[in-house]
């Protein structure tokens, strides 16, 4: 017998794995990036004092480990086991020869759903397993009188170590004395009490915000925002799963092997079809793109980037990342409509003030070469993460104090950092530049973004990205990025009168000695009916003669209006003139 439980609950977890890091192996790198744990006594003791500091502590403790292969998978796994395991053995507590193994896989799926949401916490999990835990140790306390005080006793310990799932554990407690006909039951509302005045308290003393962090799951999610209604069902089954264990206490079960074979083969289904709607319903499968891309920009993986970018894009935060992935490898104006554009917001989303949002306005700057939009949005993305702060943000904190030899602040970050397990050796390392001015014009990142700092201070986006851009062109004419983020702009908005202004000033100079490819279709777009103008800007024999192919291919089929862009597309996509005229 305990074979087969063994066996049954390896397969649960495999399953679990297999569909997880299959299903979200992404997000696992994604929410390691807002929850950072810093592994010293001063953060440590400063969480335990909070209401569910425990569960919080070990939580982020799991969690910097998501940043691994398949741990993250392993780990959340391991959890839901656990959950399930621990619902098992109240359940078998009441009825022992139950055969019914969706009463302990129902609360275990619906939890699962949770953890597709990046907004809610681990620690809502293991606080729930170890009060799982808790709860099946006191039911196994054979005298009734001794069980009821230790259940008592607990609650408030339980509030204090894991916060408010220690509600749950009171109402459970309370209904199980009840339901069992416990003599003196009704002293379990004192557990209910306890666990009342523990939530009123924690709100009044202001170690919680709002009664809804106090008593309900909230605690375990966003604190900003208002989690789905899928984050109470796990709780509620389990309720619900109590209520149903004392229901079949009394009904024996059929002992005819085909019967058993049968109601195993019903179960099974009943699960798959709740998997089978809760999945697509919960799985938040259009950010997975995005959390896929997010993390190859956090590893560099430009390449990976433009490969996972073929074909149609319809968000613009992927189309972002694709843009941002061109500029790392110095072909944003060669390459931007080898793909899929679909306007200027395609280059740099607006903000709104979210983590994520904010990360990735911070790289796109940093490409940029403007190191004081990218210090800001990397602190609104460290200042707006779900836990203690994102180590990519303090990254960019890091280097953009470093590169404004503000050294203080810089060393303050890295001590942070140096405190991690994962970043610990990026922080040693960039603590080397630390009051080192020779050292940092002599680094290829940091010393180039020195020199494109501004000789006057100003406030930046005062007057436009546009200006940013080009005092960054003029003050170090070696960075083309910025050259090439203003003229993509300029070409994404069809801004054509902007971009001959910009063609004009800098071509045959430092900042712009020769033209991209897509600039020189966009000078033939300006002029189309004036070669000697495309002289003037030393307009390639191959982008001319492609030109004089589309438009004779345009000519011959614009009586088909409907068909034309299809047509266009095959041959001439990943032109500026096909941008121009069908997008």
């Amino acid at each position: 017998m305990k074979l087969k439980v063994i066996t049954f609950w390896l397969v649960v977890f495999a399953t679990l794995f297999v569909f997880l890091q299959g299903f979200s192996k992404y997000h696992f790198y994604f929410i390691e990036q807002s929850q950072l744990f810093q592994l010293t006594w001063e953060y440590i003791s400063a969480k335990l004092a909070m209401p569910g500091g425990f569960a919080l502590v070990l939580s982020e403790f799991l969690v910097q480990f998501f940043i691994l292969p398949y741990v993250g998978a392993a780990i959340t796994s391991g959890l839901l086991v656990v959950a399930g395991l621990g619902i098992r053995g109240i359940v078998r507590k009441i009825i022992p020869d139950t055969n019914l193994f969706l009463l302990y896989l129902l609360p275990v799926i619906l939890l699962m759903f949770v953890h597709f949401d990046f907004n809610y916490l681990v620690c809502g999990t293991v606080a729930l397993d170890i009060m799982l835990g808790a709860l099946y140790l006191c039911l196994h306390i054979s005298s009734s009188k001794w069980r009821m005080v230790t259940e008592i006793v607990l609650t408030p310990v339980l509030y204090g170590t894991l916060g408010p799932v220690a509600v749950l554990f009171a109402i459970l407690v309370t209904v199980y004395e009840l339901l069992n006909k416990t003599t003196g039951w009704y002293w379990m509302l004192f557990s209910c009490l306890s666990a009342i005045l523990c939530g009123i308290c924690s709100v009044y003393f202001a170690a919680l915000g709002e009664y809804r962090f106090a008593f309900l799951p909230d605690a375990y999610y966003h604190t900003a925002l208002v989690p789905k209604p899928v984050i109470y069902y796990s709780w509620i089954s389990i309720f619900v799963v109590l209520l149903l264990a004392f229901v079949l206490k009394r009904k024996k079960e059929p002992e005819k092997k085909v019967v058993l074979v049968i109601g195993s083969i019903l179960q099974v289904i009943l699960l798959f079809l709740l998997c089978w709607w809760g999945i697509p319903e919960y799985g938040d499968n259009k950010s997975a793109k995005v959390k896929e891309l997010d993390y190859y920009t956090r590893t560099g993986q430009w390449d990976t980037i433009l490969e996972e970018s073929k074909g149609s894009l319809t968000n613009y935060l992927n189309i972002c990342f694709l843009n941002l992935a061109l500029a790392h490898k110095g072909e944003l104006a060669d390459k931007a409509f080898s793909f899929d554009q679909r306007g200027p917001l395609g280059l740099m989303v607006n903000w709104n003030r979210t983590e994520q949002i904010s990360i990735l306005l911070s790289e796109i700057a940093f490409a940029m070469g403007n190191s004081a939009l990218a210090q800001q949005m990397a602190f609104e993305a460290y200042a707006t993460a779900i836990g203690e702060g994102n180590p990519h943000a303090l990254k960019i904190l890091v280097q953009t104090n470093i590169i404004y030899g503000e050294y203080p602040v810089a060393e303050k970050y890295i001590n942070i950092l140096e405190n991690t397990y994962y970043y610990k050796t990026w922080a040693d390392k960039y603590r080397l530049y630390l009051y080192n001015d020779e050292a940092i014009e002599r680094d290829p990142v940091l010393g180039a973004m020195r020199k494109s700092l501004p000789e006057k201070n100003y406030l930046s986006e005062i007057k436009g990205m546009e200006n940013d851009l080009r005092v960054i062109a003029e003050t170090n004419p070696s960075n083309k990025n910025a050259i090439q983020y203003l003229g993509i702009f300029y070409l994404l908005a069809k801004d054509m009168e902007n971009f001959k202004k910009m063609v004009e000033t800098y071509y045959g100079t430092d900042i712009l000695p020769v033209l991209p490819k897509s600039f020189q279709e966009a000078v033939i777009t300006l002029s189309e009916a004036e070669p000697d103008y495309w002289k003037r800007f030393d307009i390639s024999p191959s982008v001319m003669q492609r030109f004089v192919g589309y438009k004779k291919q345009v000519l011959a089929n614009r009586s088909n209006k409907s068909a034309l862009p299809g047509l266009m597309r095959r041959a001439y996509g990943d032109t500026y003139w096909f941008y121009f005229m069908f997008k």
